[in-house]
């Protein structure tokens, strides 16, 4: 046999074994299906609707190719591939020249060149070395795509894979973050603008290089030209056509609910676990209820006494304990990331009606009992003492249990401690849902110590089911690829307090919202709740429930910080934020208003719940000047001069 023929078979032969490795390794790659689980994160909303699909620092949406606009279609072919539906995979026009292109510079520095290599290099061979026999496989992987799937499911796959800059992965997520539209509704030129990001995604999807990004714009006009994909009128118009752009970009949609599942998974799973499983996380988020409560919190803060510049809101379902929505700071998350509805703030007044479950579940309390609200010293050790005042300065003497709760009265609230013992205060609390450290002192009676507004919406869910616990959760299940229940999380009831204390103490919450501090949160349904304000304002809250629904809301800022101003409290800002989140939300959801259950022995009822000092003469001297009625009963605040002469008298 001649030299030659046997040169020819062995290379023949090392070609064919070749082929057959490469088509061994390759034979098994897949497309993924636009709702299908891959590598990654796959989260779903409480509706099983898929949210976002997270993959180490890739965020995005697989979406249908019929939900892109015919724009970006015909843009990213004239960006990246115009002879995309004329060849089988590879373009050897195009792999010449970066053939060429390699040999001029002496190493590899032109990649795949069609859009179907591409796909291959992100999906199969992400980080692989470029080397000759890589190029290989990517060319013998793209032809396989080419021979199984139609040019359609690559294009789409391709859209849903790449990178647009801004933590944007995919043409959903991308739409959502530059303009915040959905991918059918991108015109020409926002399509050539994404289109243009590609080559570049990290340097032209930057603010800074914005002029780049619009010359690169028009160089994808010009080629949508070139390919007769549009006319040069229409070009021209796109390429001075004004993009607006969304402000505050941000790719990751829910990022503070989103970012405390993924908390959960990495303790659960690992850290690094969790990527190549393509679990598909089924939550409890509510989309419309977290829209809502972004809205709600960037518009109050607008709105809020200076100093306040940062809130957070958690909101519970009564029947199951499901978080629908959890919200942990305004403005772009990724310059803080910090989730304020996650981490404690200290929980001034509203932490008081555990104090009140406490003594009313062990008789300290009963419905019919006073409270004194006059001055208290209490000894410390050291020779100090603790004396604690309400913010307007007053005493206003024996007063009910539900005026005392209503108005928040803080010497009461430290008096019912006192007697029903700062431990099972402490006890109260923990099995109402608290887990944060609380500090065994009385001024923890008054909020000390600091929870988190997660925290506090489970355990005021407590109150709302009458002693009932159900610990929050923000997820449902965790199914592998296959669809195979990895973990199931079904609500677990735990009955901790007999209901009647706990009835008589939501009976009297009800009072801070009609006609206590909390006046702000007023519904057109039931409302429960407490206010809350630290010490200087710096964390100010309203927690409050309907029959349904727990929502906690807290406001302040990020330097622990005073606020200054009488109008920093939780019966302003917070309460008002409350009642709009609320308000939005039951617009949206049809929920029956319901009712709270009647206590069988009902706090002693109150008919003034003003908070001026009482004193024997005062009723009568109110008849005269018009300011507290005979009967107990409230008319208009009453002027100065009558002010001061009822303080002369309580003197007295």
């Amino acid at each position: 046999m001649p030299a030659a023929v046997k040169v020819l078979l062995f290379l023949g032969a090392i070609i064919g074994i070749t082929l057959c490795l490469l088509l061994r390794e390759t034979q098994q790659l897949t497309l993924p299906e636009a709702n299908s689980a891959g590598p990654g994160v796959y989260i779903f909303d409480r509706y099983d609707r898929l949210t976002c699909r997270l993959n180490g620092d890739e965020n995005s949406l697989p979406v249908p190719i019929s939900k892109v606009s015919r724009n970006m279609k015909l843009a990213i072919l004239a960006a990246e591939d115009h002879r995309f539906y004329s060849h089988h995979g590879i373009d050897v026009f195009g792999a010449l020249r970066a053939f060429l292109t390699d040999i001029h510079a002496g190493r590899p520095v032109e990649g795949a060149s069609t859009i179907t290599e591409q796909l291959v290099k992100n999906l199969y061979f992400k980080g692989a070395p470029r080397t000759p026999w890589q190029k290989c496989r990517e060319l013998v992987a793209a032809s396989l795509l080419e021979m199984r799937y139609g040019k359609e499911k690559i294009l789409e796959t391709y859209l849903n894979q790449i990178y647009f800059g801004n933590g944007a992965y995919g043409i959903e997520r991308a739409s959502q973050v530059y303009f915040g539209k959905e991918p059918s509704q991108l015109s020409l030129a926002e399509s050539a603008f994404l289109s243009g990001l590609v080559r570049a995604p990290a340097r032209l999807g930057s603010a800074e290089h914005r002029i780049q990004a619009m010359d690169r714009k028009r160089e994808v006009l010009e080629a949508m030209v070139a390919d007769g994909y549009v006319k040069d009128y229409q070009a021209g118009a796109a390429a001075d056509q004004e993009i607006k752009f969304k402000p505050g970009q941000c790719a990751l949609k829910y990022p503070y609910y989103v970012s405390y599942v993924m908390e959960i998974l990495k303790a659960r799973f690992g850290a690094k676990g969790i990527w190549a499983q393509g679990l598909r996380v089924y939550t409890n988020l509510d989309p419309v209820a977290e829209d809502q409560a972004e809205r709600a919190l960037a518009q109050e803060i607008k709105k809020a006494p200076a100093g306040i510049s940062q809130a957070a809101l958690v909101s519970v379902a009564v029947p199951d304990g499901a978080v629908i929505a959890l919200v942990g700071g305004v403005g772009d998350y990724w310059s803080h990331q910090w989730n304020r509805a996650t981490n404690p703030h200290t929980a001034g007044s509203a932490f008081k009606p555990f104090v009140y479950l406490a003594a009313l579940n062990n008789h300290t309390l009963d419905p019919s009992s006073t409270i004194d609200d006059l001055p208290l010293t209490v000894p410390m050790p050291g020779g100090q003492s603790y004396q604690p005042r309400d913010f307007d300065g007053q005493f206003l003497g024996p007063i009910t249990v539900r005026k005392a709760l209503a108005l928040s009265r803080n010497i009461c609230a430290v008096r019912v401690a006192q007697a029903a013992g700062i431990a099972n205060v402490i006890d109260t609390a923990r099995k109402a849902g608290i887990t944060s450290r609380l500090d065994e002192n009385l001024s923890l009676a008054l909020g000390s110590s600091a929870v988190s507004p997660l925290e506090l919406a489970g355990a005021y869910a407590t109150l709302a089911r009458y002693g009932v616990v159900i610990e929050p959760s923000v997820l449902r299940h965790i199914d592998d690829s296959s669809g195979k229940t990895l973990a199931a999380f079904v609500p677990r009831s735990v009955v901790q307090f007999e209901g009647e204390p706990v009835a008589e103490l939501v009976d009297g919450m009800q009072d801070v919202v009609k006609n206590g501090t909390g006046k702000a949160a007023q519904l057109d349904r039931p409302v429960a709740g407490k206010t809350g304000t630290s010490d200087q304002s710096k964390d100010v809250w309203f927690v409050g429930f309907t029959p349904d629904l727990v929502t906690a809301v807290w406001s302040g800022n990020d330097g622990n910080r005073p606020i200054a101003g009488s109008r920093a409290t939780g019966g302003t800002v917070a309460a008002r934020c409350w009642h709009d989140y609320m308000t939005a939300y039951y617009q949206t959801h049809a929920n029956a208003p319901g009712t709270f259950l009647s206590p069988s022995n009902p706090l002693a009822p109150e008919s003034d719940f003003s908070a001026e000092p009482s004193h024997p003469f005062l009723d009568a001297v109110d008849g005269l000047l018009g300011g507290r009625s005979a009967n107990g009963g409230t008319e208009e605040k009453p002027g100065l001069f009558h002010r001061i002469l009822k303080r002369f008298l309580h003197w007295f």
